[in-house]
């Protein structure tokens, strides 16, 4: 009978010692803080990308840190990992910034191109790291001309198409363009 109850006794202090470890380790887990934004979440910020585009543009390798610094210190305050704090500090994030800010900038050099009926063969040659846009920014360069030549072509009627058919269906494009862009966005309650 003894034996019995030494059994037991170690059986529940062994018990006993385990709920101790477990409250302890979650009592641990809840004084640690989880941080409330994640690294791509702070490089991503608009604020943030939109002051990195604009020192890329002006080649402002000071602002560039300091917007980097900027993004280390949100880091730090919202209580990331040393090793999260540590890669907003480093090569790989101010290379990955630059890169998407040069992305960017040529989509808006693309869109001020498409509207002024100009190409892009300079603008490839600027922003290499834009290469994967390059297909769709030439197959909406090449629908654009389509569309014009199309007006031109309904201008000039049995005629061959002249410069000033072109210039007006240019200049009729943009104007439908530039209409279109003011159009506030078609909305699902607008159906009914």
């Amino acid at each position: 009978m003894k034996g019995v109850i030494a059994v037991l006794v170690v059986v529940a202090l062994a018990v006993a010692g385990w709920f101790i470890y477990l409250s302890q380790n979650s009592s641990s887990e809840e004084n640690t803080q989880v941080p409330v934004i994640t690294v791509m979440e702070i490089l991503h910020a608009s604020d943030l990308q939109e002051g990195i585009k604009d020192a890329v543009s002006e080649n402002d390798q000071q602002a560039i840190n300091d917007w980097l610094d900027k993004a280390r210190h949100v880091g730090e305050q919202a209580a990331l990992s040393d090793s999260d704090t540590a890669y907003l500090a480093s090569e790989q994030a101010r290379e990955y910034v630059i890169f998407n800010a040069k992305r960017a900038l040529f989509n808006e050099k693309f869109e001020t191109r498409y509207l002024n009926l100009r190409g892009i063969d300079d603008l490839k040659q600027a922003y290499p790291e834009a290469r994967d846009l390059f297909p769709r920014a030439e197959t909406l360069l090449q629908k654009r001309d389509d569309i014009i030549e199309r007006i031109a072509q309904t201008l000039a009627g049995t005629e061959a198409p002249d410069e000033e058919h072109i210039r007006e269906a240019q200049t009729m494009w943009k104007a439908r363009y530039l209409e279109r862009q003011q159009e506030p966005p078609a909305s699902d309650t607008d159906a009914g």
